[in-house]
């Protein structure tokens, strides 16, 4: 977009880096747009409780996973996604202002197993991460450390 924008480009390139700019958005979209729907279908296609979006999130992750789409082809949309994404939970949070009274009536579980999840979160990845990172016995002929 900064060639467009450029004061010494001449027309021609400034329509041409608009038009792959375009280009390239769309493009990003189409792809992301395309693995929301791909998930969508296989949520509702499968008996599993796993959303579209997360199922769709997975096949975008093992397509750039095993490059069979190159991350240039999504990056400026995704980093446009990025930049503007506390826009996107407004709906969210809105949506649980709806239930309110009902956030009201039960606070206390909801309190508890946010606390507890966290607590199990945290003591899981600390087992995971001990035994990572555990030491190997060093041999003899390797106590020499230049």
């Amino acid at each position: 977009m900064k060639h467009f924008l450029a004061k010494h480009a001449t027309i021609k390139h400034r329509l041409y880096s608009l038009y792959y700019t375009l280009f390239s958005y769309g493009r990003g979209l189409a792809i992301l747009t395309l693995c929301l729907s791909c998930g969508d279908i296989i949520s509702k296609i499968l008996p599993i409780m796993i959303p579209g979006s997360i199922i769709g999130l997975l096949i975008l992750f093992f397509l750039l996973a095993f490059q069979l789409i190159p991350t240039c082809w999504i990056k400026n949309s995704c980093n446009l996604f990025m930049r503007y994404m506390t826009l996107l939970f407004i709906p969210a949070a809105m949506g649980i202002m709806d239930n309110y009274s009902l956030l009201l009536q039960n606070w206390i579980p909801i309190i508890f197993g946010c606390v507890g999840g966290s607590f199990i979160v945290l003591l899981v990845t600390a087992f995971l991460t001990e035994q990572c990172h555990k030491v190997v016995p060093k041999r003899k002929d390797e106590d020499y450390q230049p």
